[in-house]
């Protein structure tokens, strides 16, 4: 196995998925709740969005969109494959997102303690940003 620091965020959501196999469909129900709450919040959040924040709205919203359309064409097979779960929704730039959905999760009062551990050793954003373009 890689060192942390060497693994790119499909290999970490992988990590994540095969250790706590049994929340992956809990975790893609808060993914697409999450979506729809950015999106129901869509107009206010654009308004408030600051100027020079490093993230644009507009990059954002693409991102909700992107995970949207994962979550449409993957639907079931995000949570009973590995694979598909991590492949699909951590690739590239949407792993921002998804890492983001994941640290609102681990906040939750009834996330696992061990799942929240694991979520913030492996998308902590600092461990993010340095691993987008992996």
């Amino acid at each position: 196995m890689k060192a942390l620091k060497e693994m790119t965020n499909v290999e970490r959501a992988y990590l994540l998925a095969k250790l706590f196999p049994d929340t992956l469909k809990e975790l893609t129900v808060f993914v697409q709740e999450e979506t729809e709450r950015f999106r129901a919040q869509e107009e206010y959040m654009r308004s408030i969005w600051a100027d020079k924040s490093i993230i644009t709205a507009d990059f954002w919203f693409g991102l909700v969109g992107n995970t949207e359309q994962m979550l449409k064409r993957y639907n079931v097979m995000l949570h009973r494959s590995l694979r598909v779960f991590s492949d699909q929704l951590f690739d590239g730039y949407n792993a921002i997102f998804l890492a983001n959905c994941l640290i609102e999760y681990a906040e939750r009062e009834n996330c696992d303690s061990k799942l929240k551990e694991a979520i913030h050793l492996l998308f902590g954003h600092e461990k993010m940003i340095k691993n987008i373009n992996k």
